[in-house]
């Protein structure tokens, strides 16, 4: 039986336009399994279309004569597994962030944002209340 991959990161990546988006996330495919780096592959996120209004074109007449425009914002997601948060899969995830930070997303101007999320699976405690008393 297959060890259970755990997921350590997540990348999100969101642009206007698809050929770009694409470019980016293939690269960040390429570079993740060089680094050798489990990932999910790329998933895509439901288009969000943003509609405006009616625009005149004529400034004083032809009130008929109007322009309808609209920006569709692509979302691509890929996360990044390991065997757990404390393993050296995780530390090679970090350095693959780093990577991508520094290297790979200032190459590709296609991306209008990329939202990292790291995933550490530890339990929280406020300060002062036992941890083990929050068992119980």
């Amino acid at each position: 039986m297959p060890p259970a991959r755990t997921r350590l990161a997540q990348i999100n990546l969101q642009g206007y336009a698809k050929i770009f988006l694409e470019d980016v996330c293939a690269d960040v495919i390429r570079s993740a399994k060089k680094m050798e780096v489990q990932t999910s592959g790329i998933i895509r996120l439901p288009t969000r279309i943003q509609k405006f209004g009616d625009v005149l074109r004529s400034p004083f007449v032809h009130k008929g004569a109007v322009d309808q425009y609209e920006i569709r914002h692509h979302g691509r997601l890929i996360e990044l597994y390991g065997d757990g948060a404390t393993s050296a899969d995780a530390t090679k995830v970090v350095h693959f962030l780093r990577y991508l930070e520094h290297t790979i997303l200032p190459a590709h101007q296609g991306t209008a944002r990329a939202r990292i999320m790291l995933f550490s699976h530890e339990k929280y405690f406020r300060v002062g209340t036992d941890p083990e008393a929050a068992g119980r």
